[in-house]
C-alpha cells in the first residue's frame, strides 16, 4: 500500500467568511486508487498537477471517499468520472435533509445524478489494508480511513481533527457536537501513529517537534504578495 499526500489543506478565515482548502490524499493498494476528499474547486489546477506527479490521471481513480459534504472537500468531484463516490449514509441524509451553511448542495445534486453514489460505514474494508472509520463531531456523518502500516497506522481524519493545534491542544471549534468531537479525537489518538488532518500536513502524533513549518504565499489581485509561515 502507498499513501501520497497530494495537497496539504490550509484554513483561511476572512471578514467575508471561510476560504477553505482541504487535504487531499491518494491511496494505492492492490487494484484500487482511492482519493480521500478532493478539495475546493479553486485548487483543481494544483490537484491535477499533483496527480500527474504521482503518475495518476483523474480517469485512473477508482474511488473518491468523501469525508463529509462541505464545499471545501468536494469541489473537484466532476474530475473523476470513473470513480465510485463513497459517503456515509448519515452524512448524505443530513446534507439532503438538514444541511448546515457549509454543505455544498450543488455537489449533492451532482452526486445524485451521477449514478455512482455508494455508502461507506464504520468497519467497511475498502482494501485489505484500508478500513472506514465513523468520526462524528464536526458533522454527524463524517468518516475517515484507517490505513495499516508497518511503521504505524495512519488515519485520514479530515475535519475530525482539522490541524496541529486541535491535535495537541484538544480544541474542537466549528463542530456540531463538541462532546462527540472530543470522543472522536481521543479515538484517533488511540488508534494511529500518523494522521492527515483536514487542513494541515501529515502529522506524527507522538512527535510534535517533528512537525514541519507550513509556508503560505498570499497574492492579492493587485499583485501584492504576503508570505506566512506557521
Amino acid at each position: 500500500m502507498k499513501i501520497t499526500g497530494l495537497l496539504s489543506g490550509q484554513p483561511f478565515m476572512t471578514q467575508y467568511g471561510i476560504v477553505g482548502y482541504s487535504t487531499v490524499v491518494l491511496i494505492e493498494d492492490e487494484d484500487r486508487r482511492i482519493l480521500f476528499d478532493c478539495g475546493n474547486r479553486a485548487c483543481s489546477v494544483q490537484l491535477k498537477s499533483a496527480l500527474r506527479a504521482a503518475g495518476i490521471s483523474p480517469a485512473d481513480v477508482t474511488d473518491v471517499v468523501v469525508s463529509h459534504l462541505h464545499f471545501d472537500h468536494v469541489g473537484n468531484l466532476p474530475l473523476f468520472e470513473n470513480a465510485r463516490i463513497l459517503v456515509s449514509w448519515t452524512e448524505w441524509e443530513t446534507a439532503a435533509g438538514a444541511p448546515d451553511e457549509y454543505h455544498c448542495l450543488a455537489t449533492c445534486e451532482y452526486i445524485r445524478g451521477s449514478g455512482r453514489l455508494a455508502f461507506a460505514e464504520e468497519g467497511d474494508m475498502l482494501t485489505p489494508h484500508v478500513r472506514v472509520l465513523a468520526l462524528p463531531g464536526h458533522t454527524e456523518g463524517l468518516i475517515g480511513l484507517l490505513c495499516a502500516g508497518e511503521d504505524g497506522d495512519t488515519i485520514l481524519c479530515s475535519d475530525a481533527i482539522k490541524n496541529r493545534h486541535e491535535l495537541w491542544e484538544g480544541l474542537e471549534p466549528m463542530t456540531v457536537d463538541p462532546e462527540k468531537s472530543r470522543q472522536t479525537m481521543d479515538r484517533i489518538r488511540s488508534l494511529a501513529r500518523f494522521i492527515y488532518p483536514g487542513h494541515d500536513c501529515r502529522l506524527d502524533i507522538l512527535h510534535p517537534e517533528a512537525t514541519p513549518s507550513v509556508f503560505i504565499r498570499i497574492r492579492y489581485a493587485d499583485g501584492f504578495t504576503r508570505d506566512i509561515t506557521r
